[in-house]
């Protein structure tokens, strides 16, 4: 612009000219909104990819899920479903054979948690150790993992078979005393299904093992040693705590499956003898299959998955300390 003189009006050199700081706004703001856009197409982009896994997880989860707590508060005759509010979970809480079944959950959960967490962790150590032929060791450790609980339950009932089972006929030999079969007895019946299940999920103890193990500082080791800390101390003060979020989430998972656990249960020894080996997961599905009671089975459904969110929040609750 030109300042005119004597009270004359500035005059523009070009009648359309926009000032600098707006003219340099004007061009900035289309990039401006371009790069929003863009942004918020690369934010949605992923679960665009992610929506038919998501879809069919929903059907494949939260819908029965959803349908097993309405069923829980019916009564289910020739299709329809009566309400009956709480009937259900009153009667399922005065069941005799509820509560044993919580009880051997219990026992079998407690037992497959320890030692497959522990041995798991002694073979990682073990592995970890960078000894010949590891590769091999881990593929035959894969193989119980890679079976279906169908397999692995009809060889483990076929390894105890009162007649021709090979790991009966090993029990006559090294204990002439046992004159019943594993198999039929009720303690022997819970050991071969605890004992069946610990070897289908050791692959995945160890390799959980294993992975945590080696994020572990050789330094931090060796100059835990050269302090003077032997190797319990070593394991116990340097290793844990650098694993322990690892060693949470195994156990947690451990404890899902367990409490869940039932083709392997149901392959082996159907909750027989007599119900020596019905845990709760085995008399729901004797509540649905053989009495088909389908809304005491919603209301053990319900109860099953109270006990995996307790369990989930327990872990929350602990990884919450351990962050803290």
């Amino acid at each position: 612009m030109i300042g005119g003189a004597g009270g004359h009006q500035p005059a523009l050199l070009f009648p359309y000219e926009v000032p600098m700081t707006q003219r340099t706004l004007i061009q900035t703001m289309p990039a401006v909104g371009a790069k929003a856009s863009s942004k918020r197409r690369r934010v949605w982009l992923p679960l665009w990819f992610l929506l038919p896994s998501i879809l069919i997880l929903l059907a494949l989860q939260l819908y029965p899920a959803v349908y097993a707590a309405y069923l829980s508060f019916g009564r289910v005759r020739r299709g329809d479903v009566e309400f009956i509010g709480l009937a259900n979970y009153q009667r399922l809480f005065t069941s005799a054979t509820f509560i044993d079944s919580l009880q051997r959950t219990v026992i079998f959960v407690a037992c497959f948690v320890i030692f497959t967490a522990g041995i798991g962790l002694l073979l990682a150590m073990l592995l970890n150790r960078r000894l010949k032929l590891s590769g091999v060791y881990l593929v035959l450790l894969f193989i119980p993992w890679v079976l279906s609980d169908v397999v692995a339950g009809t060889m483990w009932r076929w390894l105890f078979q009162p007649t021709y089972g090979l790991l009966q006929t090993w029990v006559h030999d090294m204990f002439p005393f046992v004159t019943d079969s594993v198999y039929t007895s009720q303690g022997g019946s819970m050991f071969i299904v605890i004992v069946a299940s610990i070897w289908q999920a050791l692959p995945f103890a160890t390799i959980l093992s294993l992975g945590a193990l080696q994020t572990v500082p050789q330094d931090i080791i060796e100059a835990a040693a050269i302090d003077g800390a032997n190797r319990w101390q070593r394991f116990w003060r340097v290793i844990v705590p650098i694993c322990r979020s690892t060693l949470l989430i195994m156990v947690l998972l451990l404890s899902i499956r367990s409490v869940n656990s039932a083709g392997l249960i149901f392959a082996t020894t159907s909750g027989g003898p007599g119900d020596a080996t019905t845990t709760t997961t085995i008399y729901l599905l004797k509540v649905i299959k053989e009495q088909g009671n389908f809304g005491l089975g919603g209301a053990i459904s319900m109860v099953l998955l109270g006990v995996n969110v307790i369990l989930a929040a327990l872990y929350l609750r602990l990884f919450g300390k351990q962050e803290a």
